[in-house]
């Protein structure tokens, strides 16, 4: 039913921040990828990284495959946010996308990877926390697997052993240790130089899951939801239990069959991504979850609304922003609910109440 692979908890919201920079919700673009085309007559394939000059690269256009914006639907703060982001990077005079993209590749497989001691924020203000909702989901959901949280920091890409070991590990070209660390050397020169690369929160904007049971969150995302005004506890709370839901799916994937039957990949995405905001919000709201008084559920309200997106026929649609607020919203209803019988609804219990409520939901 599912891939092995959940990724980026608010792609849609990303893909629709790079949207909203090139056409207006009138616009119907049809291409095969959303890519940046880039310009530059000082660009040449075959330049190595440590040769990068101060070049300016323009966005000519941005591609779409075959997807629409949703008439009725508006950028957030949240698409404002990451806009910004890619303004910033986009006019660094370092930039390259190449590079972009082979910094971005390398964090994410090393994350992906990665097995080890972790810490969770830049500066692992988010330790304590994690360790106490990881404890909760645990008992709350009683999963049948092993879950863990990794850490996505842009600061890994500003550490020469750590960088030497993503090239060595990820980065075919290279022959050996001793390569690549000659060639993180020769990028650190460019990290110094520039003022977005790799600081800009781009570079740790995941928040993904996959079905070995591996969770990520990455320091760009949480940094830009409090951008927006959102408390960071209330961001990463809702990130991982948002997270902590799709490993219930993947259990659950044989017998939870109601997403097979929906037309395309928009639609199951889309069903797959409110399904795990209504289960984050029932937990976030529970009182034997993490126990959110209203005023804090409003923050997770608005947090839900702001990741939205408006790509209804991206493979990546997670959802306008009404429709995460509505599930949000019914979640918290649900909790409100089930808590004064004082007990918790089995992942088959919330899932059903889940069906019970999406038609209605999606209109």
């Amino acid at each position: 039913m599912k891939k092995t692979c959940v990724f980026l908890w608010c792609l849609g919201a990303f893909l629709c921040s790079q949207t909203f920079q090139s056409c207006s919700r009138e616009d119907t673009a049809t291409a095969e990828v959303i890519k940046p085309v880039l310009t530059s007559s000082s660009l040449t394939k075959n330049s190595s990284y440590s040769q990068i000059k101060e070049i300016t690269y323009t966005i000519t256009e941005i591609k779409l495959n075959d997807i629409s914006l949703e008439e009725s639907c508006e950028a957030t703060e949240f698409v404002r946010v990451i806009s910004k982001h890619l303004e910033d990077l986009l006019n660094d005079p370092y930039f390259d996308f190449d590079l972009i993209n082979y910094y971005t590749e390398l964090n994410r497989k090393y994350v992906t990877y990665y097995r080890g001691e972790n810490y969770y924020g830049p500066n692992g203000e988010y330790n304590q926390l994690a360790r106490k909702r990881i404890r909760e989901l645990t008992s709350f959901w009683n999963l049948d697997r092993e879950i863990y949280l990794n850490g996505q920091h842009t600061s890994f890409l500003n550490d020469l052993e750590i960088l030497t070991d993503m090239i060595e590990s990820f980065d075919r070209t290279v022959r050996n240790r001793t390569e690549a660390y000659e060639k993180a050397k020769d990028l650190m020169n460019i990290n110094l130089a520039s003022l977005n690369i790799p600081e800009n929160p781009y570079f740790a904007l995941d928040a993904f899951t996959r079905s070995t049971g591996l969770l990520v969150i990455g320091d760009g995302l949480l940094e830009s939801l409090v951008e927006t005004g959102i408390d960071g506890d209330i961001a990463f709370s809702a990130i991982l239990s948002h997270e902590w839901w799709h490993q219930a799916q993947f259990e659950n994937e044989e017998k939870w069959s109601y997403i097979d039957n929906l037309p395309g990949k928009p639609e199951k995405t889309r069903f797959s991504e409110l399904e795990a905001d209504f289960a984050a919000a029932y937990f976030m709201a529970h009182k034997r979850g993490a126990t959110y008084n209203w005023k804090r559920i409003e923050e997770y309200f608005r947090l839900s609304f702001n990741v939205g997106d408006c790509l209804i026929n991206s493979d990546q649609h997670h959802g306008t922003p009404a429709q995460r607020l509505a599930a949000a919203q019914l979640g918290f209803k649900l909790a409100e609910a089930a808590q004064k019988k004082g007990f918790i609804l089995s992942p088959d219990e919330v899932h059903q109440a889940f069906l019970d409520s999406f038609e209605t939901m999606v209109l």
